[in-house]
């Protein structure tokens, strides 16, 4: 054995190798696999987004579990504290005059819409696609895609994609999110934030999103640069997925931010 080792000389070239090849296991130990539907990676996001920190993306609204009179108002096991973030839902109160339950719970929304993935691998409904399509279920089922939001502003998006909104009054009290019959508006501070994850679903699962609608992410992203909080929160859901959001880069060592 002493004799093999000694025979063995290392190049610059495998001392490259074997650094880049450390740093990757440091810096996403023990990652599991990727979840491979919406099923599956949806528990994992509402996990992880404990660690990342419990704040709705669109309003930056606090959330926790609910209690058991709470859950008896409405489903759902996350409440939103709206009282602290300014938020106020447009619709408190359905038709026909019972609690809104989705102006009061998380939800784990979609950044780029099913209806996106859908038409991208052109496989029907969303139905029909978890029945037929193996990369429509790992690009649902994608830890970067899914962000919690406040479930009123969820069933209001819909599948509509992100763009300007000009002349549309704020409906949601302090949140800064404007949604038109066909886009949804988000705040800027969030913009290349969502910019970077559409731009990462697109290339990771082979997307094909509008030229038009890259080019605008492509433009968010730009005017809103990444900031120590999405390095880290990039790194939070490396550890699972397995790899990070390229276009978000390393984490700061140095990030404190979640």
């Amino acid at each position: 054995m002493n004799n093999f080792s000694a025979r063995i000389k290392l190049t610059p070239a495998m001392i490259a190798v074997l650094t880049f090849l450390l740093s990757i296991i440091i810096m996403y130990p023990a990652f599991s696999e990727p979840p491979s539907s919406y099923d599956s990676g949806r528990p994992v996001a509402v996990k992880l987004w404990w660690e990342i920190g419990p704040s709705s993306f669109y309003c930056s609204c606090p959330y926790r579990h609910a209690t058991q009179e709470e859950k008896n108002i409405r489903k759902g096991n996350l409440w939103v504290v709206g009282s602290t973030c300014g938020y106020i839902a447009k619709n408190p109160t359905t038709k026909k005059g019972k609690i809104n339950a989705r102006a009061l719970r998380i939800e784990f929304e979609h950044v780029v819409p099913a209806r996106m993935l859908t038409e991208s691998f052109n496989c029907g409904n969303r139905k029909d696609c978890r029945k037929t399509s193996t990369e429509f279920k790992l690009a649902e089922g994608d830890l970067y895609n899914l962000v919690p939001v406040i479930g009123e502003l969820n069933a209001d998006r819909r599948d509509k994609e992100y763009g300007l909104v000009p002349n549309e009054m704020r409906e949601y009290g302090a949140c800064d999110f404007e949604i038109s019959k066909s886009k949804a508006e988000p705040r800027k501070s969030i913009r290349g934030d969502l910019a970077r994850i559409s731009l990462y679903m697109n290339d990771q699962h082979t997307l094909n999103l509008p030229a038009s609608y890259v080019q605008l992410m492509k433009d968010w992203s730009a005017s809103d640069p990444v900031d120590d909080a999405e390095k880290c929160r990039n790194s939070i859901i490396a550890k699972k997925m397995g790899w990070g959001n390229p276009y978000v880069g390393k984490p700061s060592k140095n990030s404190t931010a979640c």
